[in-house]
């Protein structure tokens, strides 16, 4: 049974490589996603891969509309190398919401995570 289909091509969105960054700093961002299926919104496949020198925390937060209220946030407890997270089900996101990979706690070292993201069929 398939119970997905690609509809779309990826989208890779790289964050910068920051050094010693503090609590909360987006680590990347996908900026708000202009949409055509507002009503309903639209399925992504989502995943987050980086790299830090050191162990560290982040979130991976869905924003609302509004650019500051939060839906949906899932919390990543690493230690020092690469992370790769791939969100284990489709996600909607409607008209203007955002996924974006937050910093919790400071860090002395460097970290950069980039976010993979595709549309497929709900």
């Amino acid at each position: 049974m398939k119970v997905s289909q690609y509809q779309g091509i990826g989208i890779w969105v790289d964050g910068a490589i920051l050094t010693n960054p503090v609590d909360q700093t987006v680590l990347v961002t996908t900026g708000s996603l202009s949409l055509t299926s507002s009503d309903t919104g639209t399925a992504f496949l989502l995943a987050a891969h980086g790299t830090s020198s050191v162990a560290w925390v982040y979130d991976f937060v869905q924003y609302a509309s509004d650019g500051s209220t939060i839906q949906h946030r899932q919390r990543r407890r690493l230690a020092s190398g690469t992370e790769d997270f791939v969100l284990p089900s489709k996600i909607v996101l409607k008209d203007n919401e955002r996924i974006s990979l937050v910093l919790q706690g400071g860090i002395t070292g460097e970290v950069q995570m980039s976010i993979f993201y595709v549309p497929v069929a709900a």
